[in-house]
């Protein structure tokens, strides 16, 4: 839970300084497209796409699959910032829902299996990451950082990590 803090903690602090940068900048952000379509490797593991709505927000998400047969979907609702000299490099950030469902197996002290159970999993999940739009090029690269706190079946929390690309139309 300490981990969780502190990194909700970072996520503000993130927040508060990009858009106190971005607020600085008069440059219009010209992407090469509203939405686009790709991959991503990581939590999950899958299919990735962003609709960009304006050159500040915009939504993403990822349906794909975790670790021991679990199905992910999630959707963020970001922001995104320009703090950076290079200008083809942005920060996002924002919140979301996840969605998931996987086998839990439990094992009795015998080793034998005592239950299975197939069960769906919601969660709300903050998000910090970056972005790199290649120059002339209708790609870009994300990294994306994301606590996430699940609220049923069973309270927990965790963090996914992804890293991708898309192209956009």
């Amino acid at each position: 839970m300490k981990r969780l803090l502190f990194a909700a903690m970072m996520l503000l602090i993130g927040v508060l300084t990009c858009q106190a940068q971005n607020d600085q900048r008069n440059t219009e952000w010209q992407p090469q497209g509203r939405f686009g379509l790709g991959a991503v490797i990581g939590e999950p593991t899958g299919i990735a796409w962003k609709y960009r709505m304006n050159s500040v927000n915009a939504l993403d998400g990822a349906i794909g699959f975790s670790p021991y047969n679990a199905y992910r979907v999630h959707v963020d609702y970001l922001w995104q910032s320009h703090p950076f000299d290079e200008y083809n490099l942005a920060m996002h950030y924002g919140a979301g829902v996840a969605f998931g469902s996987g086998r839990t197996t439990y094992y009795s002290n015998n080793g034998g299996v005592l239950f299975r159970n197939q069960e769906v999993g919601f969660g709300l999940r903050g998000v910090i990451g970056l972005n790199y739009l290649i120059k002339r090029s209708p790609v870009d690269l994300f990294f994306d950082f994301a606590p996430l706190i699940v609220l049923t079946p069973n309270s927990t929390s965790g963090i996914d990590l992804g890293f991708g690309a898309r192209v956009y139309f």
